[in-house]
């Protein structure tokens, strides 16, 4: 093999590593830039009862079969997950979660990080003002 063609294929080949190591930086934790959203990788296991009430939004859908829940809400923070003001579905970590909100409700909720995924912890309706 002659030097031009061997530097061609070593130059082709070491941009292509670098060029899918730059790729799957980008792409951690699989969900893109979710304009802010923070996840930091740390499962909790802490109780999440005391959180209730962390973060406020509207129940905009209630989906039992795929135990999940999309709600509108304001900016997001708990422990392992920032993120900014959104509409978007999240899985519940239990699904009796779900049997307690209905579409429309005002809700405080806490999401965690759980395998990479946020997922609603605890969910409490709040009580309307008449």
């Amino acid at each position: 093999m002659d030097a031009p063609f061997y530097k061609f294929v070593v130059v082709t080949g070491l941009t292509i590593l670098a060029l899918n190591t730059a790729a799957a930086d980008q792409g951690k934790g699989g969900m893109g830039d979710m304009g802010g959203m923070k996840m930091d990788g740390i499962e909790s296991n802490k109780d999440s009862a005391s959180n209730v009430g962390v973060n406020e939004g509207e129940v905009k859908s209630v989906d039992k079969d795929k135990k999940s829940i999309t709600l509108k809400h304001g900016p997001v923070k708990s422990e392992t997950v920032e993120m900014s003001p959104m509409t978007m579905s999240f899985p519940v970590k239990d699904a009796a979660l779900l049997a307690r909100v209905k579409v429309g409700d005002k809700v405080k909720f806490n999401i965690e990080n759980i395998k990479n995924t946020a997922t609603v912890t605890s969910l409490q309706v709040q009580k309307k003002r008449h």
